[in-house]
């Protein structure tokens, strides 16, 4: 009986703690909010090791001499107009647009950005909390559905009335009058430990729900979208792919025109993450592999690069969109 009791009090106090660690994070997300900060959900790897994607990164409004190399910036992206570009600034150029690179990217990002388009400089990292929309936005739904099922009975146990809690005293037989006023007390004290209970699963509720709402603005960092190195001739003959087109045959494949130097290899890229390399420099159709991370709601972009050099390469303009079946089972399609 005394170990039963033992591992009802652990098993308590761990799911409090586990509801307690999830909500600190959700509160340091959301909590700039009120400050007029900006907290924004990463959901690509070009930032690692610094910013991992699932990370809420808070970033601030900041005057434009702020906006000095070095500093991760929130701005829109020019390459991409639905979506956010979270990436450190490299330099300033000749005209004072921003040259920005993601830390795991081999190059600097095609397009300068405009000091307008700066929403903000990165002040705060939040581990781990915008994990669930990534896994909502790319349709991952066994990591979400576990992810929500586990928090869910973490709540249940820690909103238990257990053996931690102090039991209501026991009350001794009376006679008719003088037993009506313990009873009194003791449905009192009933009806407060009732009222603690629901205050405690409603501010759990609430908190989870204003954090997940929150952090749920993406910011794409794209994963590759390197230029050529500046001031040098043979990177200023670097030719981007064109004429993107796309057919289904058992899936989806991407074709491309090529006029150039004859390049290294070609890149295949979806949404800005390079999903098949080495492509061989004569060949210009490549099947878009099926690594599960399609979705039937929706559309992905298929670029392709040019590899001249160890740092030379250019990303095609075009895209060719890619769309999946449900929850990434089957292959990409051609939309």
């Amino acid at each position: 009986m005394r170990s039963r009791r033992i591992l009802l009090l652990a098993g308590v106090a761990a799911a409090r703690a586990v509801v307690t660690l999830v909500l600190a994070l959700a509160f340091w997300a959301a909590a700039p909010v009120a400050l007029g900060w900006l907290p924004t959900t990463v959901m690509t790897a070009s930032m690692t090791p610094a910013i991992q994607v699932g990370d809420v990164v808070v970033s601030r409004p900041v005057p434009r001499e702020a906006l000095l190399p070095g500093r991760v910036v929130l701005a829109t992206d020019p390459d991409w107009v639905d979506r956010l570009r979270l990436h450190r600034i490299d330099h300033l150029d000749d005209q004072g647009a921003l040259v920005t690179k993601g830390d795991a990217n081999p190059g600097v990002d095609s397009t300068p950005l405009h000091p307008d388009a700066v929403l903000g400089v990165g002040v705060l990292r939040v581990p781990w909390i915008g994990l669930p929309i990534t896994w909502l936005r790319t349709g991952d739904a066994v990591p979400l559905a576990a992810t929500v099922a586990g928090f869910a009975l973490c709540l249940a146990v820690a909103l238990r009335r257990g053996v931690d809690d102090d039991p209501d005293e026991p009350t001794p037989p009376h006679d008719d009058a003088a037993h009506a006023q313990p009873l009194t007390r003791r449905a009192l004290r009933a009806r407060a430990s009732r009222s603690r209970r629901v205050g405690r699963a409603l501010g759990f509720a609430v908190a989870f729900a204003i954090a997940g709402v929150t952090v749920s603005t993406p910011a794409s960092a794209s994963f590759s979208d390197p230029s050529s190195a500046s001031g040098t001739v043979a990177a200023g003959r670097v030719s981007p792919p064109r004429a993107l087109g796309c057919y289904n045959d058992g899936g989806a494949v991407v074709t491309w025109a090529y006029e150039g130097w004859e390049p290294r290899s070609f890149d295949l890229l979806v949404n800005g993450r390079v999903v098949a390399s080495g492509i061989p420099p004569w060949a210009r159709a490549a099947r878009v592999p099926n690594d599960g991370s399609y979705s039937l709601f929706r559309t992905d972009r298929v670029t392709v690069r040019t590899n001249i050099g160890e740092q030379w390469s250019a990303e095609s303009g075009e895209s060719a969109p890619v769309g999946g079946v449900l929850f990434g089972f089957g292959r990409p399609y051609c939309r």
